[in-house]
């Protein structure tokens, strides 16, 4: 696929390259190209999308640092012996192994975790090494026995000498020959040094002369066997090290076509992993392929751009516009507008996020053409204008239905007659090969053009006109001009000159450009308006959502009232019922007493039960306050309770002046109060919910589930509340919520907003056949 150096894309996988953690991943991720099918782009772009699910659920980065050991399988395979430090770059590679492993069974992913499946390593053998190879150049004692025994023969040898030398230095006769009080090496073993005109004074094997001849360095007669002693114990240390290494590398020998297939997947698994973070820290979004050709960006940013510096703009091509012509003053933005859309388009294909909001939609291109820039080149002897023209007619020659071609300055550096006709020429020519094609120039016949043609739009980089300067937003449908007359005016261009060049331009280039300024302001007063709407908007959304939470409140706090009379009538009942079998045992106790005593026991057994009735009476009066409609509450239909008998009935007619209303009970008709009426146990309010009843038209049937995936959070909190409202008049009790994996934006509003919605009662993450962290599933009251 061919990838024009002028997009900077080599900059984007230098960026992508410091993600990653290993040598082979950061040579992998500067090699990465985009892929021209569609299959494999979206596969890309699935698998970049896991990998940042599986970044942000888990508690530490999944890949670590890993050598690339190409040299070292291929000296295992001659069966020669690796180095400490070779083994240890082989091992780093087992160790990554061990920490990517547990991938394989995360259930958030699936591509990923069937990548991870295929590593391996061998705890055993990596014990092994750890405990034998302490750095590249240093051997464990403990690695062997044989070894251990040499290396502690080889210190008592040396304590040996050096107490040797010691007792001659601290020696008042021997101590006055040498010439420092220090004990040094030459040649691997140890002397001291003597005044040379002491020589015959210490018998020794003499190793050195200093420069000036004043100093002997002599190994002493008395050391010179331990010294050869521990020259036979280096050189057995030196074999047992050999063999030691010669066996470790036999280990690692048997897994060789292991370790190469645990590089190429933890290879593939660092870069995936670095685009994941990388789109992290852009702020990305994933690109959704389309077969229709449609271009959708919404506030994408420039990733070469400092993000402190760089300004969002937004682009549409759909509805069969295939070539978009941008017009607009110098420095306004318009190659960098130009470099964004083509360079969105590698990145996509590469599987990279897209530093932009959701929804991003991209067709798949199987090739990107571009001649941006002056590229003069005085080597090959080419003008400004040969030089755009050599790049023009390589995408003529090579572009094709699936290409992007971006034409920067087109017709510029020629004559302007017969660059404008060159021009529409070329932009005719790559609408017959079925290209997409976006082109920045300043011919005014090229608007013209673009306006004429079908599946051409204008479109032109914002100017403010009072300030001079370019806010570097695309207006789309607007065709720009350069503004040259008015930034020389500001810049201080004498009068004079300024009107004699208006003088020399015609009434119809003024007057297009007066229409090309009233337009943009416009667009402005429109973009303002949209703004101010979406504001309205969420107010009221926010005072609906405060109003349905007091009326939830009051309907909580009314039946919290009605539980606690329940709970009093019980207590009366049972008080009630206690009594009466009290009077009856007073009944039988009195028959065995006299008139007199009768009689009086008989009036307090009396007073006691009509307590209890006019408590009971008192508290049916309580609950009949409490269950009571209101007149706006009755429709015709409605099924309510006559409260005075427990009885239900059937609403005939509406209440009248004097709240009478008509009902049906049984075979007869009444006319009842509403103030003795309640309501019907089919119509009691269910829990958490307004007590109030509304008549509703017929619906049709809501859906079990929303599809919330690739819409903005806010635009996607307005579907997703009136969907809740329709699902909980509909009677649904549960429902699933889609908004895809993504960067994890979405879900998050998602959730945060169902968490205060008055219809909810719960909500939860999809499990493993529901769609996983993809949906919510929602639970109404």
């Amino acid at each position: 696929m061919n990838i024009p150096k002028s997009l900077e894309f080599n900059s984007i996988l230098e960026k992508l390259a410091e993600r990653t953690v290993s040598e082979p991943g950061a040579k992998a991720a500067r090699a990465l190209t985009p892929q021209g099918d569609a299959g494999a782009a979206r596969l890309l772009m699935e698998q970049t999308m896991e990998a940042e699910t599986l970044l942000i659920k888990r508690p530490s980065y999944p890949v670590c640092s890993f050598a690339a050991i190409g040299a070292e399988t291929r000296r295992m395979k001659t069966g020669a012996s690796l180095s400490g430090g070779e083994i240890l770059r082989v091992i780093s590679v087992f160790r990554a192994a061990k920490l990517a492993a547990p991938l394989a069974k995360d259930d958030a992913a699936q591509m990923i975790p069937a990548m991870a499946k295929g590593l391996f390593y061998d705890d055993g053998l990596m014990k092994r090494v750890e405990d034998c190879i302490l750095s590249d150049e240093e051997i464990a004692d403990g690695a062997s026995a044989e070894l251990s025994r040499v290396r502690r023969e080889m210190r008592k040898e040396n304590e040996f000498i050096k107490g040797k030398l010691q007792s001659m230095i601290r020696s008042q006769g021997e101590s006055k020959y040498l010439q420092d009080a220090i004990i040094t090496q030459r040649n691997g073993r140890y002397v001291v040094p003597v005044k040379s005109e002491y020589k015959a004074n210490v018998s020794g094997i003499v190793h050195e002369k200093s420069a000036s001849g004043a100093t002997l360095f002599i190994e002493p007669a008395s050391v010179v066997e331990a010294n050869n002693r521990i020259r036979e114990l280096e050189a057995a240390e030196q074999k047992e090290i050999a063999r030691i290494l010669a066996d470790l590398t036999a280990g690692l020998n048997i897994y060789r076509d292991e370790l190469r297939t645990d590089v190429e997947i933890l290879t593939e698994l660092d870069v995936l992993f670095a685009k994941a973070a990388l789109g992290l820290a852009m702020q990305a979004s994933p690109a959704v392929f389309n077969e229709e050709g449609e271009i959708s960006i919404n506030a994408g940013r420039h990733p070469l751009i400092e993000a402190d510096k760089v300004v969002p703009v937004s682009l549409k091509l759909s509805g069969g516009i295939r070539s978009l012509v941008i017009t607009g003053p110098n420095t306004g933005g318009k190659t960098v507008m130009l470099k964004l859309i083509g360079l969105f388009a590698i990145m996509a294909q590469s599987g990279l996020m897209i530093p932009a909001k959701s929804p991003v939609k991209l067709p798949v291109f199987d090739g990107v053409f571009a001649d941006i820039g002056d590229e003069q080149s005085i080597e090959q002897s080419l003008s400004t204008f040969s030089a755009h023209m050599k790049s023009i007619i390589f995408a003529l020659k090579h572009a094709g239905k699936q290409s992007l071609v971006l034409l920067d300055e087109l017709g510029a550096g020629t004559d302007p007659q017969e660059g404008s006709a060159l021009a529409q020429a070329i932009l005719t020519e790559l609408m017959k090969k079925g290209s997409m094609v976006v082109a920045t120039t300043h011919i005014g016949e090229l608007k013209v053009f673009a306006n004429e043609h079908e599946g051409f739009e204008n479109a032109s980089m914002e100017f403010d006109a009072a300030t001079l300067t370019p806010t570097y937003r695309l207006l789309m449908g607007v065709a720009g001009h350069s503004n040259a007359i008015l930034i020389s005016q500001r810049l201080g261009l004498p009068g004079n000159v300024i009107a004699a060049a208006q003088g020399y331009m015609n009434v119809e280039h003024l007057e297009y450009g007066r229409l090309i300024e009233a337009a943009e302001q416009a667009e402005k007063r429109a973009r303002k308006m949209q703004k101010d709407a979406k504001e309205a908007l969420r107010e009221a959304k926010d005072e609906r959502r405060r109003a349905e939470q007091t009326a939830q409140k009051a309907a909580e706090k009314r039946k919290l009232i009605l539980a606690k009379a329940n709970e009093k009538a019980i207590e009366i009942l049972d008080d009630a019922k206690e009594t009466a079998e009290d009077a009856i045992a007073e009944a039988k106790r009195l028959g065995k007493q006299d008139e007199s005593s009768r009689t009086v026991n008989t009036k307090k057994v009396r007073d006691q039960l009509t307590g209890k009735k006019q408590s009971i009476e008192q508290h049916k009066k309580q609950q009949k306050k409490e269950r009571t409609l209101k007149a706006e509450d009755i429709r015709v239909g409605d099924t309510v309770v006559i409260l005075a008998m427990d009885a239900p009935a059937t609403v005939l007619k509406l209440p009248n002046a004097k709240g009478m209303v008509r009902l049906q009970a049984g075979i007869m008709q009444v006319d009842m109060h509403v103030s003795e009426l309640g309501p019907g146990q089919e119509e009691a309010p269910k829990k958490g919910a307004r007590t109030s009843r509304v008549e509703l038209a017929p619906r049709t049937q809501v859906s079990m589930e929303i599809d919330l995936h690739g819409q903005a959070v806010d635009d996607a909190l307005i579907v997703l509340d009136k969907y809740l409202d329709d699902a909980f008049l509909s009677g649904l009790s549960e429902v699933t919520v889609i908004h895809g994996r993504g960067t994890g934006v979405l879900r998050k509003g998602v959730q945060e907003y169902l968490r205060t919605h008055p219809h909810v009662k719960s909500y939860r993450q999809g499990q493993f056949g529901e769609g996983d962290i993809g949906v919510t599933v929602v639970t109404l009251k």
